[in-house]
């Protein structure tokens, strides 16, 4: 199931649960009505006990439509985040139960005509309590149940698998770089900016990855501030005490190459010059994923310089 399908799953729950919610908020003002005509005056307070429920149902299916709009509207867990998520939560799973043990006892306490209405009430809770919790359940379960392909996202231009673009600039250090010039090594380079919070948090991840293999000679790394100048960077760079390589791409002239829209983002190029990796975004579980891909492409360069000078000593 990709994000797409999961995505369509939790508008049908959610719109099911909001059709429920409607359905019962009806209902709640049909019986109120009813309660007001002079006949029923005997009945009035079991059909006054009904409209209860159905306003409670409906009042309950309002909160969970609040409680799982709160994911897309931030992303971070927050403590109070996760007290409007998991609260109706806690109210559907005792109403699941409730639903359950109410249907159950009708089995031991009741028979004729009395079980069969406290068995169809029992199973009206349970749908009912089942659809309120299915948006909630598959909000939590789209993280497990999607792959997430965080390469070759729209905008992109250089995808996994083609050539790096060919470029050249001057880091903030002074020193030239060009990709023509690069190939025999493995190269990271990221685009980023200061507005760019994501950026901000995906920089010092970055500096580890450069602190880890910085002394492999086979390795570079290239960290580009999109429409930044060099005075910018250079604050930066002291501010937070980065060493990696840093240029300014003020124009966006580089970026153009990579992509049209969206950042951070960060390519990993083998030393043949083949994006291998790229992904749009600052997860941490990708700068792991950055660090073993990295390092395999290291060791197969070593490997292959090893087997390299060994049938050139051979020849002589």
């Amino acid at each position: 199931m990709n994000l797409q399908q999961a995505h369509r799953w939790f508008f049908y729950a959610d719109w099911t649960m909001l059709a429920v919610g409607v359905l019962a908020l009806v209902l709640s003002l049909g019986f109120s009505t009813y309660t007001l005509f002079p006949r029923n005056k005997g009945r009035r307070k079991a059909v006054f006990f009904r409209a209860f429920v159905c306003f409670a149902t409906f009042a309950l299916m309002l909160v969970i439509q609040a409680s799982v709009t709160i994911p897309w509207i931030n992303q971070q867990w927050t403590p109070l985040r996760i007290v409007l998520f998991a609260s109706p939560v806690v109210a559907i799973l005792g109403g699941l139960l409730g639903s359950i043990y109410y249907g159950t006892r009708a089995f031991t306490r009741y028979g004729g005509k009395q079980r069969r209405q406290a068995v169809f009430r029992s199973l009206i809770g349970f749908c009912i309590c089942g659809i309120g919790i299915a948006p909630h359940a598959i909000t939590m379960l789209i993280p497990l149940v999607t792959a997430e392909d965080r390469g070759n996202r729209p905008g992109t231009l250089a995808q996994i698998g083609e050539p790096l673009p060919d470029f050249g600039l001057t880091t903030l250090d002074g020193i030239p770089f060009r990709t023509l010039d690069s190939r025999g090594q493995v190269i990271v380079i990221n685009f980023f900016a200061t507005w760019c919070g994501p950026c901000q948090l995906e920089l010092p991840q970055l500096q580890a990855v450069w602190d880890e293999f910085r002394n492999d000679e086979n390795f570079q790394m290239l960290v580009i501030g999109r429409e930044e100048s060099d005075e910018t960077l250079r604050a930066i760079q002291s501010q937070n005490g980065f060493t990696f390589p840093m240029a300014a791409d003020p124009d966006a002239s580089i970026y153009g190459r990579f992509a049209t829209q969206s950042i951070p983002r960060t390519f990993l190029i083998s030393d043949q010059g083949i994006i291998v990796h790229e992904w749009t975004g600052a997860y941490e579980d990708e700068i792991s994923k950055l660090k073993r891909l990295l390092g395999k492409e290291l060791e197969r360069v070593r490997t292959n310089n090893a087997v390299n000078q060994s049938g050139e000593a051979r020849r002589f």
